[in-house]
């Protein structure tokens, strides 16, 4: 009974401190618009009244839409690399020796002569924008799936192998349940980091995207404008984190939870 009352409680605490922690940013950020003032810091409504006025004027959703696939694919393309990198490193001390000391020179290229170079050598097109934001958001994602898979518990591997278990029923629950935290902080790290560095990418060679769409009214002063284009894509990647992120997350680790039953 206890467990039965406590699921709906949990699911509510899931939703209710982003909600809360979401009110609170608006609070300080009006409290932050009244001492500096409208001039240097428009408010929420200000804000908000803009993205009102680039929704009729019809592009506020295409910026958000365009922006989000170039995310995507940046995202997937750099966690596609970790997965990879970070594997063959954890399993491989040969080649974590050889190639391992490249993560750190990679992660400390800066991401603008990263992006520049990716934009001189493919063009700069859609995919030069996902491929430059992945290769800059990779090197740390490889690093927490290398170190996730290096703590994986080798005993109990062998114990799964003594046993004779299946592969695939190794994998399933030896193996996965000990990197799937690895796993999903660097999903979800670079997740964050990709749609912040996407903002930037947009901003020095597209012509479409919120990035873009910044630096336009970024031109013409229009503070307001500037909020209000960014205020859509924050909204959303808080609805996600919301309902996409911490329900994966909490599917993710249901196992967990059992055992602490």
């Amino acid at each position: 009974m206890a467990t039965v009352i406590a699921r709906p409680r949990a699911t509510l605490s899931a939703f209710a401190f982003p909600i809360a922690s979401a009110l609170l940013f608006f609070l300080l950020w009006q409290t932050g618009a009244l001492l500096l003032g409208s001039d240097l810091l428009p408010g929420p409504v200000d804000a908000i009244g803009a993205m009102i006025s680039s929704h009729d004027e019809g592009y506020l959703w295409s910026d958000v839409g365009v922006t989000a696939l170039r995310v995507l694919g940046a995202f997937l393309i750099a966690f596609l690399i970790a997965i990879v990198a970070g594997t063959l490193f954890g399993l491989s001390d040969f080649a974590a020796r050889l190639l391992g000391g490249w993560v750190t020179v990679a992660a400390s290229i800066p991401s603008l002569v990263c992006v520049v170079v990716v934009y001189l050598i493919f063009g700069i097109n859609d995919y030069s924008a996902m491929i430059g934001a992945a290769l800059v958001v990779a090197p740390s994602m490889i690093d927490t799936i290398w170190h996730g898979v290096r703590s994986i518990n080798p005993e109990l591997t062998e114990m799964a192998r003594a046993f004779r278990m299946p592969r695939a029923v190794q994998l399933r629950q030896v193996l996965a349940p000990q990197a799937a935290p690895f796993l999903f902080a660097a999903a979800r790290s670079g997740l964050a980091s990709v749609w912040r560095l996407m903002i930037f990418v947009e901003l020095i060679g597209r012509s479409s995207g919120v990035g873009y769409r910044i630096q336009f009214f970024y031109s013409l002063a229009d503070m307001p404008r500037v909020l209000g284009s960014a205020l859509p894509f924050v909204i959303l990647m808080l609805l996600f984190e919301i309902f996409v992120v911490r329900g994966i997350e909490r599917w993710a680790f249901k196992w967990q939870r059992r055992e602490m039953q």
